[in-house]
């Protein structure tokens, strides 16, 4: 994929300023999360988790399917049958579900099929946008995935405030509409079929620490919405906060500020949202609050980061992002499902719930988050073309070998990125526009880089890298 930031700029502006077409992802988030969290949807949280666990289930399914056929189908986004199918599939199966609530053996059909259709159409409507975004630079995806976010807190709150038959007419349509934003979307970024097409050959390592990591992040917050599902409609306003801050940061800091301290601050949010809720009566909104904020803050980071690879790696979006989504959904099941047999049984004891919970967030946590994967690439590395290749094709690239010396010397992902630019022999003028950040920030990263490496000029770099 080698379009540069500078193309990619000329792109985004013919939309303006702000492209609002690229925040259909806010749109469908808005979507899940009212069909899956909002009380005004559901009356009691039985229904909700049947609802949870069904969609769930063939999410899963989908998610899995496309991850081991990325190499045949991708890309998805060029392909208008996937699209429409997302758009057709969760449209359906939301005004088929709303209309069969349980009870009746035909009303009970209808419900699973409705669920079953939701969820098909998340899988698709989830990559066909991590497509999109992970054909965008860093700067694009971080401040689309947060603004999305910002936007989907928004629309959840503002479809709430409808009476009935509005709320459910504005659900069923707003998958409808994110795949109208997705199709115009896609007519502002060039035709990448080949460049998708050419990376799906190549073979990558899974980051299964992360993505496990993740999953147990999924698996408490879906426990949590299980445990006090009155406050959900309260908690979202943790997503919006840490959503907000994040854009911000993104908009106004991003030369700064680093995405990955959102996986610091996630473990003591959950823990102190799992104390109050667990352990405290009538904290149950503020713990919901904290809980929700870490939760997302890992999510956006998530996606972010795996964005990134995907566009600076040309690892293949739909494998990436299918494999570790599925990860989350499979958690996600666990929790519901298991609470909903716990609660069965009779066994509901929050502060039980809680303890073991926070226990299992804090070995995760401390477990993870040393992993040096999480300062570089999550563990996701190029595989030999054949078993009886010594060195990996990738590892061979002028971008592979200045990810050799990156992790050699100890570079910053950022720092990473202004080395394979001097590596390229760009000038200074060449980094800051490729980049988007100031002359000063742009000496800075590179008086940094100097120092680390023990060189003194760019030509050396040039000259590192070609010898390596």
């Amino acid at each position: 994929m080698e379009s540069t930031s500078t193309d990619r700029d000329l792109i985004l502006s013919k939309a303006g300023l702000f492209p609002l077409r690229f925040l259909g992802v806010g749109v469908y988030l808005a979507w899940l999360f009212t069909i899956h969290f909002s009380t005004s949807v559901f009356e009691t949280s039985d229904r909700a988790l049947d609802s949870l666990i069904l969609s769930n289930f063939a999410n899963l399914i989908c998610l899995t399917l496309a991850a081991l056929f990325a190499r045949r189908i991708a890309p998805i986004s060029t392909k208008k049958g996937f699209v429409w199918t997302a758009g057709a599939s969760s449209f359906l199966g939301t005004v088929i579900a709303s209309l069969a609530p349980l009870g009746a053996p035909a009303e009970a059909l209808l419900f699973v099929i409705g669920n079953a259709l939701v969820g098909a159409g998340t899988s698709l409507l989830i990559l066909l946008w991590s497509e999109l975004y992970a054909s965008l630079p860093r700067r694009d995806a971080s401040i689309f995935y947060s603004s999305s976010f910002v936007l989907a807190a928004v629309l959840f709150y503002a479809v709430s405030l409808l009476d009935s038959l509005w709320q459910m007419a504005s659900i069923a349509l707003l998958p409808v509409v994110s795949m109208v934003m997705f199709s115009l979307s896609v007519r502002l970024l060039p035709n990448q079929a080949e460049e998708v097409k050419e990376s799906a050959q190549s073979h990558w390592t899974f980051p299964i620490r992360p993505s496990i990591l993740l999953a147990v992040y999924a698996f408490a917050s879906t426990l949590s919405r299980s445990m006090s599902f009155d406050s959900n409609d309260v908690g979202m306003l943790g997503m919006l906060l840490i959503a907000a801050v994040v854009l911000v940061c993104n908009v106004f800091l991003f030369d700064r500020f680093d995405a990955r301290l959102l996986y610091k601050v996630t473990p003591p949010l959950m823990i102190a949202g799992f104390l109050l809720i667990s352990f405290f009566t009538g904290f149950d909104g503020i713990g919901n609050i904290l809980i929700n904020a870490g939760f997302s803050g890992f999510v956006i980071l998530t996606l972010i980061v795996l964005s990134n690879i995907s566009y600076t790696y040309g690892v293949t979006a739909i494998w990436l992002f299918g494999l570790t989504r599925a990860f989350r959904v499979l958690a996600s099941i666990a929790a519901a499902y298991g609470y909903s047999w716990a609660t069965s049984l009779g066994f509901n004891d929050k502060a039980v719930l809680g303890a073991c919970t926070i226990v299992l967030i804090a070995t995760c946590a401390m477990f993870f988050l040393s992993d040096k994967d999480f300062t570089s690439t999550w563990g996701i590395n190029p595989l030999p073309a054949k078993k009886s290749d010594t060195v990996e094709e990738f590892f061979e690239t002028l971008q592979g070998k200045c990810s050799i010396i990156a992790h050699r010397f100890g570079l910053t992902q950022r720092e990473e990125e202004v080395l394979v630019l001097l590596a390229q022999d760009k000038s200074i003028a060449e980094v800051e526009e490729a980049l988007f950040i100031s002359n000063g920030t742009a000496k800075s990263h590179i008086r940094h880089i100097y120092a680390k490496l023990d060189v003194h000029a760019r030509e050396e770099i040039v000259e590192m890298v070609r010898e390596l």
